[in-house]
């Protein structure tokens, strides 16, 4: 029937028996007419509690459109007084509040809203396996995290006020490069310098291993302070690559004051120019073993190698830990506008409606070869 109560009924067995569905792995689409908003939060609350993700899709349609529509000849029946009860006709029909997908089929063609359909379902991870968190056509960063380690401005003056009361840490400006890379999200899905078992893991496995939904109970493992004596239960389900060392060192005199001020659960770090351009969270000190990672990395000790001799120049010591970068790490050479972090590259993607992206790097300058791709690519 098309009463309340049986209306209701409808959709708490059609909505108990798609969670039994999407307990097995698949993934269920309700057509249903399901005219009252308690019974839909009703079916999203189940759904919620067995953490089965749902999706409230509004057909936005006007009844002109549906009486156009109406294979069965329902809505004659209506008008006629041999039904009643009939949603939008003389029985209310309360709409979502905030669906999550909303869909206006008489003004888009079928393919048009299956497409609006598959790409949601994509983006989150329903079709894929992980949330997606770029525009389609591009992957997602590695790790599939978006990192962006700015403070926010609201929170800048109280941040920098921390800052000056904690221990400082020297950096070099090869330091400051890295630290970039790390806060723009470049370096995905470090969140921070490598703490000693993140380290261990690039350097003999040239990857990582992460669980950023965490499947295996190891999300945050890359931000947890090494422990030898107590590994995980389950390995994580992911490995990224990461083949170069990321690392801050440091001296012994900076490691006693860190350890002398280890309540602080935090250094600021601090350019040779004297500016206090990023905290560090939670730091872990451990033993710079040169000799272990250069070989590792390069296959040979080389001390003319431009890297090789920074390292070996480098302090006993290295720090791991999380970064919040105060600003913008700026060169002041005329080209810091075009260094964007890798949000504000996806945002330009998305206005720009790109769904493939070409790039490249180059130490050089531009040849022939360069310009014919960034002129095809403009084409």
């Amino acid at each position: 029937g098309f009463s309340e109560a049986d209306r209701a009924e409808s959709v708490r067995r059609t909505g108990e028996l798609a969670t039994l569905f999407a307990d097995s792995g698949v993934i269920t689409l309700v057509g249903l007419i399901s005219p009252y908003r308690e019974d839909r939060d009703a079916v999203r609350k189940r759904h919620e509690e067995q953490g089965i993700p749902f999706y409230e899709v509004f057909l936005d349609v006007p009844v002109d459109e549906l009486k156009k529509r109406d294979p069965k000849g329902q809505y004659a029946k209506v008008e006629s007084g041999e039904l009643k009860h009939f949603t939008c006709i003389d029985d209310p029909y309360e709409e979502p509040l905030k669906p999550e997908i909303t869909l206006k089929t008489h003004e888009l063609e079928i393919e048009e809203s299956a497409n609006i359909l598959f790409r949601t379902l994509e983006r989150d991870g329903i079709l894929t396996g992980a949330p997606k968190l770029t525009p389609p056509g591009l992957p997602n960063p590695d790790g599939d995290e978006m990192i962006d380690l700015h403070v926010p401005p609201e929170q800048r003056a109280a941040k920098i006020a921390e800052a000056e009361t904690l221990p400082k840490v020297l950096i070099t400006d090869v330091d400051l490069n890295w630290l970039q890379v790390i806060g723009e999200g470049w370096a995905a899905p470090l969140k921070g310098f490598m703490r000693e078992g993140t380290l261990l893991e690039t350097i003999h496995f040239n990857s990582i291993l992460v669980d950023p939904f965490n499947l295996t109970n190891n999300a945050g493992r890359l931000e947890t302070t090494t422990d030898f004596n107590n590994f995980a239960e389950h390995a994580p389900p992911s490995r990224v690559s990461m083949s170069v060392p990321i690392t801050l060192s440091c001296t012994s005199y900076t490691k006693e004051d860190i350890e002398a001020n280890a309540d602080k659960g935090a250094v600021a770090l601090v350019t040779q120019m004297g500016q206090t351009v990023a905290i560090l969270r939670n730091p872990e000190v451990y033993e710079n073993r040169v000799e272990e990672i250069v070989t590792r990395m390069y296959g040979v000790i080389d001390p003319g190698h431009p890297y090789i001799d920074l390292m070996y120049k480098g302090g006993p010591y290295l720090i791991g830990g999380e970064v919040e970068l105060l600003d913008r790490i700026k060169y002041n050479d005329g080209l810091d506008k075009w260094r964007k972090t890798t949000t504000e590259l996806l945002a330009e993607f998305e206005e720009k409606g790109a769904d493939t992206v070409y790039a490249f790097q180059t130490r050089n300058p531009t040849h022939a070869g360069h310009a014919y791709l960034m002129r095809s690519a403009g084409e």
